[in-house]
C-alpha cells in the first residue's frame, strides 16, 4: 500500500494501516530526525514517536495534496524544530537571507567526503552547521531529494532552499580550514 492509502485508512481508524506506516517509515524517519537533532539519537526516537502519534490522531488532515511521505517528513521535522526550541533556544531557521543566490560551482559536500580519508571532520562539521543548513544537506545530498521536494519539505522557496545549501558547504569549507574549488568538505 502507498503511504496516501495507509493514511487515509488510518483517518477511519485502521490500527494495521497505522502498524504498517510506521513499521515502513519509522527507520527512515528516525535518520532524518537524527540529522536535525545533530546526532542525539535519543532526542530523535521521542520526536519520531511523538510524530506518529500525532499522525494517528490526526490523519484526517491530510488533505491529498502533495506527497504523503512529505506530509509525514514535515510533521518529523516540526517536532525536531520543536524539541531544539524546548532544549536550547537554539537559532533553529533563519529566513533572513531570502535573497537569491547562483548556484555555486564548487563540489558538492557527498564528492568532497569521498575524496577526502577522513569523513569525521565533516560529520563535527554538520554538527556545527544551523539546523536548516544540515536539513538541507542531509535531504540534498544524503537522501538524494530534488530542490523542489526539499522546499516543500522546508517549507520556503527553492531558491531559498539554494542559499541554504550555498552558505552550508560555504560554512563546512571554511570549518575544514581549506579553500577554494577542491576543498575536502
Amino acid at each position: 500500500m502507498t503511504t496516501e492509502t495507509l493514511i487515509r485508512a488510518i483517518s477511519r481508524g485502521d490500527h494495521s494501516s497505522f502498524e504498517q506506516l510506521y513499521r515502513g517509515l519509522q527507520r527512515p524517519m528516525l535518520a532524518y530526525a537524527i540529522g536535525i537533532l545533530a546526532g542525539d539519537r535519543e532526542a530523535a526516537e521521542d520526536v519520531v514517536d511523538e510524530a506518529f502519534v500525532d499522525i494517528w490522531k490526526g490523519a484526517s488532515g491530510y488533505s491529498g495534496t502533495g506527497s504523503a511521505d512529505g506530509w509525514v517528513r514535515r510533521i518529523v521535522r516540526n517536532k525536531a524544530i520543536d524539541w531544539l526550541r524546548r532544549q536550547k533556544g537554539d537559532r533553529v531557521f533563519d529566513w533572513s537571507d531570502t535573497h537569491e543566490q547562483q548556484a555555486d560551482q564548487a563540489p558538492n559536500p557527498e564528492e568532497i567526503a569521498i575524496a577526502s580519508s577522513d569523513g569525521e571532520w565533516l560529520r563535527q562539521g554538520l554538527l556545527r552547521l544551523n539546523v536548516s543548513q544540515r536539513e538541507a544537506l542531509i535531504l540534498c545530498y544524503f537522501e538524494e531529494r530534488p530542490l523542489a521536494e526539499i522546499a516543500d519539505i522546508m517549507a520556503c522557496p527553492q531558491n531559498t532552499v539554494k542559499t541554504k545549501l550555498f552558505y552550508a558547504r560555504q560554512n563546512l569549507r571554511r570549518l575544514s580550514g581549506k579553500s577554494g574549488a577542491v576543498v575536502a568538505i
